[in-house]
């Protein structure tokens, strides 16, 4: 972006300064409000490009979302809106009725909507507890109750009250409930019950972003061009020193030097969990504790793209080997989501037995559809796969050969699956490794562990900053307000909340607020 002139002072209204940290959605978003109310604003953004978490790529022959794919709940989601008016494609997901057994078998669709929906009213009677332990109701929960083990229990209470065969039914309950690993990038194993409200997001259906979220980053981008800001790029900020006699000074890498009257940090939690020798003096305690306590999750996906959508030829559910039945359709998509729950059919490749969970991208609208099938990776299953082809050309038989090998097991699950056919033999891998880029903090996004202690804290003295003394403030997915922890549209809200605080420091009204 050009060097723009800055909006003209009033005579008697000094020309605040302000630096944003990240180009992200958080970021762009901050700074379009801050510019649009007069602030002068340069954004500095290490990567090439804008987005952070948000970033597409074409090496399939489509464009596909790398990182954030979904907008997450309907109700007073801002991204709804933007969608609409950006003219993004978005397709509508709700209770998955597609889900393959432990045994590779297919449950019928009537069966696993019940399954998914039972477990659904689990997951919200924990969220309950947690409620109530955090708004003093109840007795609090302990740092070290895992969720798991309230759903466990919960899960044994209801099978006895219904009069169900417990071990089947625990099973089946307990293994579809480990997709909420892929929700906070962990195993749930990990996550605590205490904090657990904290996740709950907004109502209404999860949205497939079928085009890619570039329109709604370019239209982000052309609001910060039109409020005259400067945008850096390749510019990573290596010092952030605030001046005994006010101010801020910021270097970054690319030689870059500027003092500030404020600064906002949009820079993922994982980045400041290791980053926190940039900041000088060191930052106050509270801020510190926030910043290492929350946890920072793992989300990776795997691409894998075939001559054609074989799993379409039929509405019914493959069989344990592989083969169709039921009658054939071939005007009927297979599911766009489904589960993989932990399999005992790759023992060789998946001796944890790791579940999973696929997008069929066959399934999108027009010319959106194609014959791509994407899985989602997590946890230790997400370290340990992209750990094997970490380094490789994405295009060597090797990196190929491998994901193949691991993969396999479950395509070939798929309706009409036939080992000798070239339609089932996949043209293309790719596959993201968010855990390894450093801009990205070394994960994905936030979520809450057990011994986290009081995120609900952690969260306020986030949000707070330092900046009312200082200058210094934060903003990103970490610091969203409730509804939106770890989304996009968590971010835009961080962006929204950190330019308002910084307005209000400096006696400055913020307009195009509709959403604060």
């Amino acid at each position: 972006m050009a060097q723009h002139t800055p909006p003209l002072s009033t005579p008697h209204t000094k020309d605040f300064h302000i630096c944003v940290i990240g180009a992200g959605i958080s970021g762009l978003r901050a700074a379009s409000l801050l510019s649009n109310a007069g602030f002068k604003v340069t954004v500095l953004e290490a990567r090439d490009r804008i987005g952070g978490r948000v970033a597409q790529s074409s090496q399939l022959g489509f464009p596909i979302d790398l990182g954030a794919s979904w907008i997450h709940g309907t109700q007073g989601n801002p991204f709804v809106d933007l969608a609409r008016e950006t003219g993004t494609t978005t397709v509508a997901c709700g209770a998955v009725e597609s889900i393959c057994g432990s045994d590779g078998v297919w449950l019928d669709a009537g069966t696993a909507g019940t399954y998914y929906e039972e477990v659904w009213e689990v997951l919200e009677i924990a969220m309950e507890r947690s409620r109530a332990g955090l708004a003093g109701e109840r007795e609090g929960i302990e740092d070290g109750v895992r969720m798991m083990d309230f759903v466990r229990d919960e899960v044994r209470k209801r099978a006895a009250e219904s009069g169900k065969l417990e071990e089947e039914y625990a099973r089946v309950m307990l293994q579809i409930v480990e997709m909420w690993g892929a929700f906070m990038g962990d195993d749930c194993e990990n996550q605590g019950l205490k904090n657990l409200a904290l996740d709950a997001g907004l109502g209404g259906d999860n949205l497939l972003v079928a085009s890619t979220f570039k329109d709604i980053l370019n239209h982000l981008l052309l609001q910060v061009e039109s409020r005259r800001t400067t945008l850096r790029l390749n510019c990573e900020v290596t010092s952030i020193v605030k001046r005994p006699t006010g101010g801020v000074d910021i270097e970054a890498s690319d030689r870059f030097q500027g003092s500030f009257d404020d600064v906002v940090v949009t820079a993922p939690l994982g980045w400041l969990k290791r980053n926190s020798h940039v900041f000088s003096p060191p930052l106050p305690p509270a801020i510190s504790t926030a910043i290492q306590s929350l946890g920072y999750g793992n989300l990776d996906k795997v691409f894998i793209k075939f001559p054609r959508a074989f799993w379409d030829d039929t509405q019914e559910p493959p069989s344990a080997t592989g083969a169709s039945g039921g009658t054939q359709n071939p005007l009927r998509p297979f599911p766009i989501e489904s589960l993989f729950l932990s399999p005992n059919y790759a023992l060789h490749t998946n001796p944890a037995k790791w579940r999973t969970e696929i997008i069929c991208f066959s399934g999108a609208p027009g010319k959106y559809s194609q014959p791509v099938i994407m899985f989602f990776v997590y946890g230790q299953w997400g370290r340990h796969i992209t750990g094997l082809i970490r380094g490789m050309k994405q295009d060597s038989d090797e990196y190929y050969r491998i994901l193949d090998k691991h993969f396999r097991p479950y395509y070939s699950r798929m309706p009409n699956y036939r080992p000798a056919s070239l339609d089932c033999k996949p043209l293309q891998y790719l596959s993201t490794d968010w855990q390894n880029d450093a801009f990205a903090g070394y994960g994905s996004f936030t979520n809450q562990p057990v011994m986290s202690g009081d995120c609900t804290e952690h969260f306020r003295v986030l949000r707070e900053g330092i900046g009312k003394d200082q200058g210094i403030w934060f903003a990103g997915e970490h610091t969203s307000p409730p509804g939106g922890l770890g989304t996009v549209t968590g971010a835009y809200w961080s962006g929204e909340e950190v330019a308002k605080r910084v307005a209000q420091r400096h006696h400055r009204c913020l307009k195009d607020m509709e959403s604060i």
